[in-house]
């Protein structure tokens, strides 16, 4: 961790702020931590330094093969830094690491194109910082680096029709050597593509899960359960289908956290929801409705049936102690609320309607199903 420094003074702060009125922040790198970005940007970059390492060793055989042995030796020097780039990261050294890469493209462009040519097409690795630069989320810092490699590679080019090929190779191997840097960047750039694509989808279903589960349990939270069980219930208007409404609550829940604690708390909760995974349809929707309060909507189901599935699921927790992950056996009962759901605009007066026969089965001794 970084240490603290003083902190500036209410003067000082105003003095930097910009015209905007907002204040400049410094260049940093992407953090690993728990950020998905920073991870998967990390992993890229040590991805992008072995597969150019093993790139480089082709390039030994090819640069050996047309003769040229400047060019064998700079991607042996190569090699070495793409390495030690990755052995870098590897130990979170990651600015060094980075710099290192940047370093190793910038300088093999340059002699690349220096040395056989601009027509060798060795300058096409730079295009690949630009994504680069702008995935790497560089807080304002994108658009001067992406200038500046822009500058540096007119620059280049520049410098090349200017100075000419330094160690010349025929015109064939020139174009043997332009074509295969074609390929070889089409490639790399698919595969950077592909990389953040599934960063994205797995960031997108991370975010859907959050949205949507509850997540203690996995069962749909509030907000998702009002969602489902809107179209839930305009199927069944549809159908003409009876729906029921379960509401489950744990007995003495506060108890049993006083007694083993929260955490054995949570494993009950999860028990529970477990247990009406495995007693419910694939067609009901399940929700954790709020603290040790469970909601369930059963389509196609008429509030008898309901009823004795609720006291199904009733006696089979009463006869089971559940076994906590601390060894202690907790005696668990549930109750229930049961009541009919007539149609979509009915659904938070039925919610009502079961919460009332679900006191009414807590204030009558609990462990019992009650219809509303």
């Amino acid at each position: 961790m970084r240490a603290a420094g003083p902190r500036p003074s209410m003067a000082s702060s105003a003095s930097a702020r910009t015209a905007e009125g907002r204040v400049p922040r410094s260049f940093t790198m992407p953090q690993r931590g728990s950020s998905l970005a920073g991870k998967a940007y990390w992993a890229m970059v040590q991805r992008v330094a072995l597969t150019a390492a093993a790139i480089d060793v082709g390039y030994i055989l090819l640069f050996l093969w047309l003769g040229s042995v400047p060019l064998t030796a700079v991607n042996g020097v190569s090699i070495a830094m793409y390495l030690a780039a990755w052995w870098l990261i590897r130990r979170r050294h990651d600015t060094a690491g980075l710099v290192l890469i940047w370093l190793e493209v910038i300088g093999h462009s340059a002699l690349g194109s220096l040395l056989i040519g601009w027509d060798s097409g060795f300058h096409y690795y730079l295009l690949l910082f630009i994504p680069t630069i702008v995935i790497a989320n560089t807080r304002g810092f994108a658009a001067p680096l992406v200038l500046a490699l822009l500058m540096y590679y007119l620059g280049l080019q520049a410098l090349c029709d200017h100075v000419g090929p330094l160690a010349p190779l025929p015109a064939p191997s020139v174009k043997l050597v332009n074509q295969l840097h074609i390929c070889l960047v089409f490639g790399m750039f698919a595969a950077l593509a592909a990389f953040y694509r599934r960063t994205i989808l797995t960031a997108e279903a991370r975010l859907r899960k959050q949205a949507t589960l509850d997540p203690l349990t996995g069962l749909n939270n509030r907000g998702h359960f009002q969602t489902l069980a809107a179209h839930a219930l305009a199927r069944s208007q549809r159908d003409g289908a009876p729906v029921a409404l379960l509401l489950c609550d744990v007995d003495h829940f506060k108890r049993i956290n006083d007694q083993h604690g929260h955490a054995v708390g949570d494993e009950v909760l999860v028990g529970v929801a477990a247990m009406l995974v495995r007693n419910l349809r694939e067609s009901d929707v399940i929700a954790r409705w709020g603290g040790e309060e469970f909601l369930a909507l059963m389509p196609a189901s008429p509030p008898e049936a309901a009823c004795a599935t609720a006291e199904r699921i009733r006696a089979a927790a009463e006869k089971t102690p559940f076994g906590a992950r601390d060894g202690a056996a907790i005696a668990m009962t549930l109750s229930f609320g049961v009541a009919q759901v007539h149609g979509a605009d009915d659904l938070q007066a039925a919610i009502s309607r079961a919460d009332t026969a679900l006191y009414q089965a807590k204030h009558a001794g609990r462990n019992q199903v009650r219809l509303g």
